[in-house]
């Protein structure tokens, strides 16, 4: 036995290092994911979907193929300038320029075997941003207002075709739960479409307020009936209307009643055949309407 645990680990630490050496030295095979890395002329770009990924098996020594592995990250280099507006690229040719692999090591295999190219024009445009932040707050609180996005708007690059179909880009989808004060922070782009479209930025602030939830009534709210005729007048049974709204604290403590508006158009009462309307409402902030009282009122429609 040894008696001095030194000697001991330093023994076996030289054994595990000649193994490591001596297993590095044969040929392996292995399967590695390589990206696909495009690079396009300043008036093309791809119109259908390409694999973002390549599937390839390649043979060397382990000390070359743990170099690659380690240090030189692969990518397949696919410069599309060089391709007509529809073409079909084998991907196991001109692999050494493509793919930039060191020449001691062997490609046995690439999948997919072909892909597909389809160019069309480039194009570029600015699209609204649609949050998908979702807030939880705790009890008896409430987020105020919406989510702001910053900027609101994002720039899509790529093919005209599939630019011309985007309405709107999403965020990721992001849950924040238990909040009871405002916050900001940073969310990323969603990226449906991986190398079809570029977006700048990949990444928007957001902002939104949070209050400690309240409800309050407004009354002696007068109805505005919009776009009466000069020679008529509308009377309302009953005149005026409470509102009860709910939202934060201080949001509701700023509203003054004047600025509640409650309304109807003139030509929505000459077709109605009830004999009664519901008013539109608008509000000088956002806020959830509890109650109209009434909820719905009578009218007598008379000539001056």
């Amino acid at each position: 036995m040894f008696k001095n645990p030194k000697i001991l680990f330093l023994s076996i630490f030289f054994a595990v290092i000649l193994w490591i050496y001596l297993n590095l030295s044969y040929t392996y095979s292995i399967e590695v994911e390589v990206p696909l890395e495009l690079t396009y002329s300043k008036s093309e770009a791809v119109s259908d979907q390409l694999p973002s990924n390549l599937d390839v098996t390649v043979n060397g020594k382990g000390w070359d193929l743990l170099n690659i592995l380690m240090f030189k990250k692969l990518h397949y280099k696919l410069d599309l300038s060089k391709y007509k507006a529809e073409s079909k690229i084998i991907t196991n040719q001109s692999i050494q320029d493509r793919l930039n692999l060191p020449s001691n090591i062997t490609l046995t295999k690439i999948e997919p075997e072909e892909i597909n190219i389809n160019l069309d024009k480039y194009s570029e445009k600015y699209v609204r941003l649609r949050s998908n932040l979702i807030i939880k707050t705790k009890d008896n609180y409430k987020l105020v207002g919406t989510v702001k996005l910053s900027p609101d708007s994002v720039k899509i690059i790529g093919a005209n075709s599939v630019i011309n179909r985007i309405k709107f880009v999403p965020t990721e989808v992001k849950v924040i739960e238990d909040i009871n004060s405002n916050m900001s922070g940073l969310i990323n782009i969603k990226d449906t479409l991986g190398n079809l479209i570029r977006i700048e930025p990949k990444s928007v602030r957001y902002s939104f307020n949070v209050e400690l939830a309240a409800d309050k009534n407004f009354e002696g709210i007068d109805i505005a009936i919009n776009n009466v005729p000069d020679n008529k007048e509308v009377l309302l049974i009953p005149p005026k209307a409470e509102v009860s709204l709910k939202g934060g604290v201080e949001q509701l403590s700023k509203i003054n009643p004047s600025e509640i508006k409650l309304f109807i158009d003139f030509k929505k009462l000459e077709d109605d055949t009830l004999g009664y309307f519901v008013p539109e409402i608008q509000l000088p902030v956002e806020a959830n309407v509890v109650n109209i009282n009434p909820p719905k009122f009578q009218y007598i429609i008379k000539m001056k």
